[in-house]
This record gives C-alpha cells, structure tokens and sequence, in this order.
C-alpha cells in the first residue's frame, strides 16, 4: 500500500492519481498534473488580478488550453467560486439565446402576412411569446443556471461511478461542470452557435473529467454521451408513441 506524500495517509488504490484525501497529486505518478504555482485558477485569483482579466483567461484557457487548465485546477477548495463563475457565464450563454429566439420570433411574426397569415392575433402572438419568453429567461435566468449545473454534474458525476470512473469526489466533478461554461461564449456565434457549443462541450468535458478523475479519453468521453444517447432513446421513444397512437386514432376513424 502507498501513502500520499503530502497528508501521509494511505492510498486506497496503488494507482492513484491523486490523493482522495488532500486533493493532491502522488508524486512519482508520472501522469500526474504538475502543481500549480498559484495554487488555484485565474478565477479564483480574481481579487488580485481583477474581474475582467481573470474572466477572459479563465475563459480562454479553459477554451482553448482545457488539458492545462483542468490538470492544474485544485479539485478541492470549495465550489462557491465555480459556481458564481458557471452561473455568470451561463446566464450570459442563456440571454444571448433568448434574444435570438425573441428576434427570430418576431422576424416569423413580420413574415406571416405575407404567406397568407390572417388576424391581428396571428400578427401579434410571435412579439408575446418573443418579449414574455425574454423577460422570463432574463428574470429566472439565475436560478435556471444553478439548477442545471448541479443537475448536470450529478448526471455526470453518476455516469463516472457506473462505469468505474469516479476516483474523486462531487466536488472535483462540479467543477469540471462549472468552468466548462467558458463555452457558452460560443452561442455568440449566430444560428450554429449553440451546436458549436455543444460540440466545445464534448471535448472540453472529456478533457476534464479525465484530469481530475485520473481516467481514460474514452471512459470520460462515454460519461458525457451516455446521458446525451438516453435522452434522444427517450425522445425516439415518446415520438414512436405518438405516431402509433395516432395512426391507432385514424384507423379507428375509418
């Protein structure tokens, strides 16, 4: 049995990565991340380097450096800073798309007379559900962030202890969550951006489910897709139903 070099206590696996105990890498561990001098992330220095400064490099290394960033990212130390960081770049991700979807709403509703759309209701119902949807979003935004991100990263965390993946606690998992919004900057980009998004995503999450939990590529690939694949079965599933039910209704109707 081994013992961690920093905490002194013992391993429970021989393979570990890191030390379950006092979050630390093993030494002698060749794969293991290198500490990190500043002992946290841009984010969380944010007080001596100022707001907007560690926003964008937080942003950015997580983007476009994500294997570095997330093998010097302590995973322990609490998750208040994570957390207001997903939920400021999430909030931002989500009023991005809603105005898109208000702007695209009321661009439908402009059209519709021309395509033969009769009545003011018709005229105007595309500018309610635009503004009513935006103000809603801009309200609950917040809470709507905060709710998905502890969803999300208990799916995720939950995917990694059925497949054996799980060699860190919640905590390591959630922060992995929270700092890879950085890609909500991407529904930015107008009509793809929310695919580009959540291709980012993909690779963003593998890369850092894998440092933090000291797994595989593809062990922490298949956590991010799986939830993903049960999903649309779901939705293929609930589609079937309505079709058969339907088409049950109309050859009863015959």
């Amino acid at each position: 049995m081994s013992q961690c070099p920093h905490c002194g206590r013992t391993l429970p696996r021989p393979d570990d990565r890191f030390c379950p105990y006092c979050g630390a890498a093993v030494a002698g561990d060749p794969g293991a991340p290198g500490p990190n001098p500043s002992g946290t992330t841009p984010w969380e220095r944010r007080s001596q380097i100022g707001l907007v400064p560690a926003l964008v490099e937080t942003t950015t290394s997580v983007l476009f450096s994500p294997t570095r960033f997330f093998r010097e990212m302590p995973v322990t130390g609490g998750i208040g800073a994570p957390l207001g960081y997903g939920v400021l770049l999430g909030y931002i991700g989500l009023v991005v798309q809603a105005i898109y979807q208000a702007v695209f709403r009321l661009a439908i509703g402009s059209a519709l007379p021309r395509f033969g759309g009769r009545g003011e209701l018709e005229r105007i119902l595309p500018w309610l559900e635009g503004g009513l949807g935006l103000v809603f979003q801009i309200v609950l935004g917040p809470v709507l962030v905060v709710v998905g991100l502890f969803v999300g990263a208990g799916v995720y965390h939950l995917m990694l202890l059925l497949l054996g993946g799980a060699r860190r606690d919640f905590e390591a998992t959630f922060r992995v969550a929270a700092y890879g919004h950085a890609i909500s900057v991407l529904v930015l980009l107008p009509f793809c951006g929310g695919l580009v998004a959540f291709v980012w995503w993909v690779a963003v999450g593998t890369v850092g489910l894998s440092e933090v939990h000291g797994i595989g590529r593809g062990k922490a690939l298949a956590a991010i897709l799986l939830p993903v694949l049960v999903v649309c079965c779901c939705c293929a599933g609930a589609i079937a139903l309505v079709v058969g039910g339907a088409a049950s209704l109309a050859g009863l109707a015959r």
